[in-house]
C-alpha cells in the first residue's frame, strides 16, 4: 500500500491564458536519492505539492487516482536508491511550476546520471486525433530527438531505424530493461516524450523549458490539418525522398517500426 499525504496548498492554474483548457500535461523525473534524504524530499514535496502525495518505494502506486496525485515511487529500471517523481495531470503553468521546484529538490537531495531521464506527457481531449507520423518528422527536423546526446542505450530514437538499426536489433534493444522508444503514442492525441535525460539533466531547466515549448508547438500542429502546413509538406517530401532512395526491405522495416510505436489504428 502507498502512504498518502493530504495536500497542504493550492497550486493556481492560469494555463487557459497560454493554452486552451483541453491541453493537459504531465512529467516524470528519474533520479537517485542521496543517502538518508527520503524524509527531506518528502518534506519538500509537501511544501510544493498542490495535490495529495502518494509514496511507495516498493512498486508503482495502484490507487485509481494516482494520475491526479504527486507520486514518489521506486524505479525498477534504476535499482538501488533510484526513484521517480511523477506529477499529477495538470495545466501548462502548473507543469512549469513543478519542473522548477522538483529540479531544485533533486539538486539538494539527489543526483542524476546517464541512466536517468525526464519524461513529458502532452495530450488533449480524446475526441481530437493527431498525426503521429507528422509529429515524429517535425520533432526530427528540429533536432529534438537527439538533442541530449546519445540516449540509445536507454531511449531509442524512432528515426534511426532508417540509419543503422534493423527491426530485429531495434526490438531486442527495446525489450531490454530500461530501453524504450524516445517518443510513443499513448492515446488518440497523447504522446510521451523521453528524449531528455543524462548527467545533471535536472540543472538544465532553461533548456527543458525551451524544448517543452517547441514540442507543444509541434503537437499543436499535429492535431490540425497537416495538409495546410507548408513547412510539413517540405519536411515530408524530404523524408519521402529518403524512403525512395532506400531499399524496399529497409523501407518496409521503417513502416513496420512506426506501427510498433503507434498503437492507435
Amino acid at each position: 500500500m502507498s502512504k498518502r499525504i493530504k495536500k497542504k496548498k493550492v497550486v493556481p492554474s492560469k494555463s487557459n491564458i497560454i493554452y486552451p483548457d483541453n491541453f493537459r500535461f504531465g512529467c516524470e523525473f528519474e533520479f537517485y536519492i542521496n543517502g538518508g534524504n527520503y524524509e527531506n524530499i518528502i518534506e519538500e514535496l509537501q511544501r510544493v505539492s498542490g495535490s495529495d502525495i502518494l509514496i511507495n518505494l516498493d512498486e508503482i502506486p495502484k490507487e485509481t487516482d494516482r494520475h491526479h496525485c504527486l507520486c514518489l515511487k521506486y524505479d525498477s529500471s534504476l535499482g538501488g536508491s533510484g526513484v521517480e517523481i511523477s506529477i499529477p495531470i495538470c495545466s501548462y503553468d502548473t507543469l512549469c511550476y513543478y519542473i522548477g521546484h522538483i529540479s531544485y529538490i533533486i539538486d539538494e537531495y539527489g543526483s542524476t546520471n546517464e541512466d536517468t531521464g525526464f519524461h513529458i506527457h502532452i495530450s488533449v481531449n480524446e475526441e481530437i486525433d493527431m498525426d503521429f507520423y507528422a509529429f515524429i518528422l517535425l520533432c526530427h527536423e528540429k533536432n529534438l530527438l537527439n538533442n541530449w546526446g546519445d540516449r540509445n542505450q536507454y531511449s531509442l530514437n524512432p528515426m534511426e531505424i532508417l540509419n543503422f538499426l534493423n527491426e530485429k536489433d531495434a526490438r531486442e534493444l527495446k525489450d531490454q530493461k530500461g530501453r524504450v522508444w524516445s517518443i510513443e503514442r499513448r492515446g488518440k492525441a497523447h504522446v510521451e516524450i523521453r528524449t531528455i535525460g543524462g548527467l545533471f539533466y535536472h540543472t538544465q531547466i532553461e533548456k527543458i523549458y525551451q524544448e517543452l515549448d517547441t514540442f507543444i508547438k509541434i503537437f499543436k500542429q499535429s492535431i490540425s490539418d497537416m495538409k495546410k502546413n507548408d513547412n510539413y509538406r517540405v519536411v515530408l517530401q524530404k523524408h519521402l525522398k529518403v524512403l525512395n532512395t532506400t531499399s524496399q526491405e529497409k523501407t518496409k522495416r521503417f513502416q513496420n517500426f512506426i506501427a510498433t510505436i503507434n498503437p492507435i489504428r
